[in-house]
Formats: C-alpha cells, sequence, structure tokens
C-alpha cells in the first residue's frame, strides 16, 4: 500500500523496550511473551496502564499514552479489514483456562446506549492462571473466536482466539491486563499497581517482558494510528474501518484528501500535515492540540486537501508526511505515505 509509519529517537522519550529488558525486580514471575502476534513484527501500543492515582493521568514512562483509570494495556491492529483477516491472540505463559467469554458483537461502543455494555465490558475474553499466582486477562476479542474453554492446559504461544472490537471498544484492539495475587501489575514496569504513584516512572523498567516480546515493542509519546489519501473527507469511523487507503487515485479524482488519525495527543502539540507533489504542487497545514479538559481518550484526525486544478490532476507520485513537535522541540517526522496518479 505504501504507506510507511516510522518514529524517531528525537520524539521526546521514545525507546527501544527491548534494549532494556532485565530481570524481574519489583513483582515476582516469569518473563512474559507477546499476547497478540503483532502485524509486521512490531505491536502498536495506544494505551498504557493510568499510574495516577487521581484525576490526572501519566503511563509508566512519565508519558500520556493512556486515560484516566485505564487498567491495561491497548493493542491495536490496523483496521476491522485486518480483524476480518483474523490476527492472533496468544497466551503468554504456559497456564489453565479459569473463564471465558464469547457471543459480544464487535461494534463501535460508541455507537451504543452508555448502559448497553453494562457487565460485559470487556466484550469476549479469556481469564488464564499462571504459576505463582499470575493471571493474564485478554478482552475485546472477536465474536466466535475463543478457541479454549475452561480447565484447558494452554502452553506458552498458543493462540486462545483472534483481536476484535467487542465490549467497550471503539477500534480493533486487544485490552490486557496481569495481576499477581489479584492485584494488578504494570508488564512494562513490574509495578503493583495497588501502590500506584510512589514509582519513579523511568523508562528503564520494561521487566516482565522476554526480550523477544520486547525486541517488538516501542514506546512512543504519541501514535500514528493510520494515514493515508482519498477522494473525499473520511471521518474517523471510515478510518478505523479501513476505507480509502488505497494507494492510487483516477485523474478525474474531484479532490484529494491527504489525513491522518493520532492517538496519544497533548494540548500545545503541533500537527503537520505536508503533500508535495508534480511540478511544485504542495500542500501544507499545521495543528495546534487542544483537548477538553477530561483526561479521556486522546484521539485526534486531521486532513488537508485540495479541489481538481482543472480537468485532471496532473499524472505522478504525490508524497504525504505527517511532523510532529511537542514542548517547543523541532519537528520530526513520524509518517509517511504515497498516493500515485496514472
Amino acid at each position: 500500500m505504501g504507506h510507511k509509519i516510522v518514529f524517531s529517537a528525537m520524539c521526546a522519550i521514545g525507546i527501544l523496550a527491548g534494549a532494556l529488558y532485565s530481570a524481574p525486580a519489583r513483582a515476582d514471575g516469569p518473563p512474559f511473551d507477546l499476547p497478540v502476534d503483532c502485524p509486521y513484527g512490531e505491536c502498536d501500543i495506544v494505551h498504557y496502564v493510568d499510574h495516577d492515582a487521581g484525576p490526572g493521568i501519566r503511563d509508566f514512562a512519565c508519558g500520556t499514552s493512556t486515560y484516566d483509570g485505564h487498567r491495561g494495556t491497548d493493542f491495536a491492529i490496523p483496521d476491522e479489514e485486518a480483524m476480518i483477516s483474523g490476527v492472533a491472540v496468544l497466551s503468554v505463559a504456559d497456564g489453565v483456562v479459569s473463564a471465558t467469554r464469547d457471543g459480544v458483537e464487535d461494534i463501535d461502543a460508541g455507537r451504543l446506549n452508555k448502559d448497553a455494555l453494562n457487565g460485559i465490558e470487556c466484550g469476549n475474553g479469556i481469564l488464564i492462571d499462571h504459576d505463582d499466582g499470575w493471571q493474564s486477562q485478554y478482552c475485546h476479542m472477536r465474536r466466535g473466536s475463543i478457541a479454549v474453554r475452561k480447565g484447558d492446559h494452554v502452553t506458552r504461544g498458543q493462540t486462545i482466539g483472534l483481536v476484535g472490537m467487542s465490549g467497550q471498544a471503539t477500534f480493533p484492539h486487544l485490552h490486557f491486563n496481569l495481576r499477581q495475587h489479584d492485584q494488578l501489575i504494570d508488564p512494562f514496569s513490574g509495578t503493583n499497581m495497588a501502590a500506584a504513584g510512589t514509582d519513579n516512572c523511568s523508562t528503564n523498567q520494561s521487566v516482565l517482558w522476554t526480550p523477544e516480546a520486547s525486541a517488538q515493542m516501542n514506546y512512543r509519546p504519541v501514535h500514528l494510528y493510520a494515514l493515508g489519501f482519498s477522494s473525499g473527507r473520511p471521518n474517523a469511523t471510515d478510518i478505523k474501518r479501513g476505507y480509502d487507503r488505497g494507494d492510487t487515485l483516477p485523474a478525474t479524482s474531484p479532490s484529494l484528501y491527504f489525513w491522518g488519525y493520532l492517538i496519544g495527543v497533548n494540548d500545545g502539540d503541533i500537527i503537520t500535515l505536508n503533500v508535495a507533489g508534480p511540478r511544485g504542487f504542495n500542500g501544507s497545514r499545521d495543528f495546534t492540540i487542544k483537548l477538553p479538559n477530561d483526561n479521556g481518550p486522546r484521539a485526534k484526525w486531521f486532513y488537508v486537501n485540495a479541489d481538481r486544478p482543472g480537468d485532471q490532476w496532473r499524472s505522478g507520485t504525490y508524497q504525504g508526511r505527517i511532523l510532529f513537535s511537542r514542548d517547543g522541540k523541532s519537528p520530526v517526522e513520524i509518517g509517511t505515505t504515497e498516493l500515485h496518479i496514472p
């Protein structure tokens, strides 16, 4: 498709978690494998556990890639098309299945009555017991994909179902959490969340993942969920469904839109969308983020557009770039994609 999402080391406190792996420190237990067969060999993590015990938000790295009260880690997949194709959910360690649920519809929860999901917020899910009082929980799985039953013995890396969008989910992802002796543990820091607020927020805290798992996870201060070109203005629902991600458009398209969907933006962040094309074609726009004061999920989408110049667009390659700046730092490119007009 030609889409490329890249994150520079200049992005605030972005790190390669795999380089920081060390033995478990504050919470004993085995290092865990990935809960998702992450597409493209790299996991898209859009929300971490919220470490702030009050109304504010703070992830394990002192960033804001979370929202108020979030009690797990969200592993996203590209869109609903990928969900339908099937992305495997994996057991993070050997264990015994202690509970399952299936039959909850995969649907954007934002389209439902606020009380429609009472008691089934996790959607279709699985709970697995491991040694030494550890439990792993897997939520929002695809309806009909649960591949285990209560009492089944599972092995590390075994496929137990598929990523979905059931329960309290507004995009396809797996919500994963880890507990020991009924206490929530952040797998990126080893923190017992009953004591949240006492940790030091160091990025050097990826203590409960195997080196192989850590190597597929990058911490990002902001997450570029999707970007693309289209002939008409998409909306957030279209983007999550995977609409308009082709890499060609006919020369007679009435308009050209370049857009991006970001998660984890902060007040004051500057997002720049730029399009360069044949014979000097150029379009650019800066967006300065302004958020409601509610510490909810910080997802925003942006676009630049142009009308067709005359009877048709100039043939050739159009490149779209997204740049990101926070706290007055120099902008860095976080994603690129190309469009071809014959």
